[in-house]
């Protein structure tokens, strides 16, 4: 090694520099050498690589030696970066050049180096100006991490063989916290979006959920991106997409650790055609069930609705849960109005009196057409007074409703209040006998029974 005579360390503002130590007279090649032997020990002994360089070595210590598989002897006859690949030879050359122009230049480098035996080889290097001998050089240190990149680079090669194979599922795959880290290409041509519209979103915006369900998947998501660990079965999800048709998922996910973080994985399967199916299923049921519970003419309950609600007011009425009343009218007068006007006028004039009923009635009253234009009502919770005028209420409205066909509407009611005892014949003949009263006694009136 170059004797560079008795150099102490000195710290400025913000910068660390060697200079020359001011000897006094007869006693400086004593210190000097004093100084030469206590940096020899010092960088010789220590694990990490040291060096001074300008654009070439100057020394080396032994643990440099060692990395680079040169001699001292054959590392100062070496320019710095002829033991570089590039680009940190360009790299490197700069930043000596700049270095030793400026005395407050730090730098901290990954650079990758060649051994003499061709090996390649992986250093950190921390570099600082000092000054030696009257000149600025460079002290740096180097650690080799050839091993961590290695590791590193074994680690990119599986996450790069991870997303491949993710790449490569047919099934729309994710990664996400509240917002995607990652979509495969399944998943983009399922949805419509863009990878770069999804590193813009949160899950919740491509799930069509009700605000009851987005809750408890956003406090599931909370939990399982603080490491928890657990699964919940969602139903099928829609799934707000770009494209025309409707998109429904059933979606199984589970808690990852990727990339030093907690992160969702989850998989989604394409389920429209069978929610699709389901809903038509559905619909026919709903259709059928019309069929044979509504009537057809008037859309309200017809016989068969109106005696199984019977059956079950009867039921609770004996538990006593409930204080029905039983509503029977018909329309006065109706085969003449048929005759005379046609039935087309009469199905007509049937329909507005059923609209004049309803729209008085609760939604919680059962109205039923019995047959041709007699009609019941139950009334599930009431008293026979509140139901009598209830019944008075529906005769009025009726009477007074234009059907424009040049003769007013009526209607005759009978009621009873259904008891305990009560079978479903006993109650309707009271209710029909009271009706017949009605209209025995002049129609468009009200009876109880």
């Amino acid at each position: 090694m170059r004797r560079f005579g008795c150099l102490l360390l000195e710290r400025g503002e913000e910068q660390t520099r060697y200079r020359r130590h001011p000897a006094r007279p007869g006693d400086l090649p004593a210190q000097a050498h004093q100084w030469d032997e206590f940096f020899n020990l010092l960088t010789d002994r220590m694990l990490v690589g040291v060096d001074l360089h300008t654009d070439r070595f100057l020394y080396a210590n032994a643990a440099l030696q060692k990395m680079l598989g040169y001699s001292a002897q054959e590392l100062q006859s070496l320019y710095v970066w002829d033991v570089l690949q590039e680009p940190y030879k360009s790299q490197i050359q700069a930043s000596i050049a700049l270095g030793l122009q400026d005395p407050n230049h730090v730098t901290a480098t990954l650079i990758k180096a060649v051994r003499k035996d061709q090996q390649p080889i992986w250093l950190q290097a921390y570099a600082t100006s000092v000054f030696y001998q009257g000149r600025m050089v460079r002290l740096a240190n180097y650690i080799d991490i050839t091993e961590t990149m290695a590791l590193k680079e074994q680690m990119d090669q599986e996450a790069a063989t991870f997303y491949q194979v993710l790449d490569a599922i047919p099934t729309p795959v994710v990664i996400a916290r509240e917002k995607f880290l990652y979509v495969n290409p399944a998943t983009v041509t399922w949805c419509g979006y863009t990878p770069e519209e999804f590193t813009h979103m949160h899950l919740w915006d491509v799930l069509a959920v009700s605000d009851d369900l987005r809750h408890r998947m956003q406090i599931n998501i909370q939990r399982r991106l603080a490491g928890e660990s657990f699964t919940e079965e969602y139903p099928p999800i829609q799934i707000k997409g770009r494209t025309e048709r409707p998109i429904w998922a059933r979606i199984a996910s589970r808690t990852l650790w990727h990339n030093h973080q907690w992160v969702i994985l989850a998989v989604a399967s394409d389920v429209t055609e069978t929610v699709l199916q389901e809903h038509q299923l559905w619909q026919e049921k709903e259709r059928y069930r019309t069929l044979s519970e509504v009537d057809s003419l008037t859309g309200i309950y017809n016989r068969r609705m109106f005696d199984r609600a019977l059956q079950a007011i009867l039921h609770e009425h004996a538990l006593g849960r409930r204080r029905p009343v039983l509503i029977m009218f018909d329309l006065d007068n109706f085969k003449q109005l048929n005759d005379a006007l046609g039935h087309h006028t009469g199905d007509r004039v049937l329909r507005e009196v059923v609209r004049i009923i309803r729209s008085n009635l609760r939604s919680s009253d059962i109205f039923a057409r019995y047959g041709g234009e007699e009609f019941t009502i139950i009334i599930p919770d009431t008293s026979l007074d509140a139901a009598y005028q209830l019944a008075e209420r529906l005769r009025t409205a009726t009477r007074q409703h234009d059907f424009h066909i040049g003769t007013a509407v009526t209607i005759s009611l009978g009621l009873t209040a259904l008891e305990r005892e009560d079978t479903p014949e006993t109650a309707i003949h009271r209710a029909d006998a009271a009706l017949y009263q009605a209209k025995r006694l002049g129609k468009d009136r009200v009876e109880n029974g």
